[in-house]
């Protein structure tokens, strides 16, 4: 019986999968708005960057407040190289992927030793670093609120940059999802339940919690990697807060600690936010009114719905059983 539900749900869930390729493959067939394949686009680049902050925060318990800062300096590395230096775009984007690798394990060292507020605390001190040096101290280099101009793009056009963020999501969303569901994911959760019991069976969670840092940066700087090629500017924008704040957010609207909830959530609150855009500044009163919902009604975010819902089909199925 048990093993008939199981495959049942693995059937279910490649079958979801499937479908979502699908219609996003035909979507700009169907619906050919510059516009909204834009909005799709970012989505597709926030979908990463909010996985890539669930695999540290959501599965290994480590709260990452300043996560922008992955983004941000990858993001900066492809424009600076790509516009300053006139690298080509494919060695900046490296580049750009590789100082992001670089920067979590910089930030991931003096982290291993720290928990709870102490980690928060820090990761938001290196991230605020990195926007005073962006915003003023390295204006020269950084453009600050002009930003870094021109940079090249790997395609030309809406629809081949959707097509090229859309498979780039999906390997990068899939990588992720195996490395949840592997071995190295249930050791990342029992760190995050109890560290103390997992050090006591034997699990060198230093490491563990190290590969969770890295693991992060560099899928945090992928999707930054995208953005300064796509959007060819880069500001201050990809190092605030505000950023750092957004992958929390996504995380709580989707569920914390699936991989597959963050996805879900940054794809659902990027198509609102930015579908709300002719709103204006009412726009961010709804993002946050949504938020405040979520938190209060639904804290386990849509992921949870399954949850929910489950033990009410299990009871239904039950009934019909007895009335058979």
């Amino acid at each position: 019986m048990e093993t008939g539900k199981t495959a049942l749900k693995i059937e279910n869930r490649y079958a979801a999968i499937i479908t979502f390729i699908v219609i996003a493959a035909v979507f700009p067939l169907v619906v050919p708005s510059i516009y909204i394949l834009h909005v799709l686009i970012l989505a597709h680049i926030f979908v990463i960057y909010a996985a890539s902050w669930d695999i540290l925060t959501g599965y290994t318990g480590q709260l990452d407040l300043g996560h922008a800062m992955f983004f941000g300096l990858s993001a900066y590395t492809v424009a600076i190289t790509n516009t300053m230096l006139n690298m080509p775009l494919i060695i900046s984007a490296i580049l750009g992927v590789l100082s992001a690798f670089i920067l979590s394990f910089i930030v991931g060292v003096p982290c291993l030793r720290l928990r709870g507020p102490y980690l928060a605390i820090t990761t938001f001190s290196f991230s605020w670093i990195l926007f005073l040096l962006a915003s003023s101290a390295m204006i020269w280099l950084s453009g600050g609120e002009e930003g870094v101009r021109g940079v090249k793009t790997f395609v030309v056009g809406s629809v081949p940059n959707y097509y090229l963020s859309l498979i780039l999501m999906l390997v990068c969303v899939g990588i992720l999802y195996r490395i949840a569901r592997s071995e190295t994911g249930l050791i990342l959760k029992a760190i995050k339940e109890d560290e103390d019991a997992a050090m006591a069976c034997g699990i060198d969670t230093t490491k563990y919690k190290l590969l969770a840092f890295i693991l992060s940066g560099i899928f945090a700087g992928v999707a930054g990697a995208f953005y300064a090629q796509y959007m060819r500017i880069v500001t201050v924008d990809v190092v605030t807060l505000e950023l750092s704040a957004a992958a929390i957010t996504f995380s709580l609207i989707g569920g914390i600690g699936t991989i597959v909830g963050p996805a879900l959530g940054a794809y659902i609150l990027t198509i609102l936010f930015e579908g709300f855009s002719w709103l204006a500044d009412y726009r961010i009163l709804i993002y946050n009114l949504i938020i405040i919902a979520f938190v209060l009604f639904l804290p386990g975010g849509l992921m949870s719905i399954r949850e929910i819902l489950r033990p009410e089909s299990g009871n239904n199925a039950g009934t019909e059983e007895v009335h058979s």
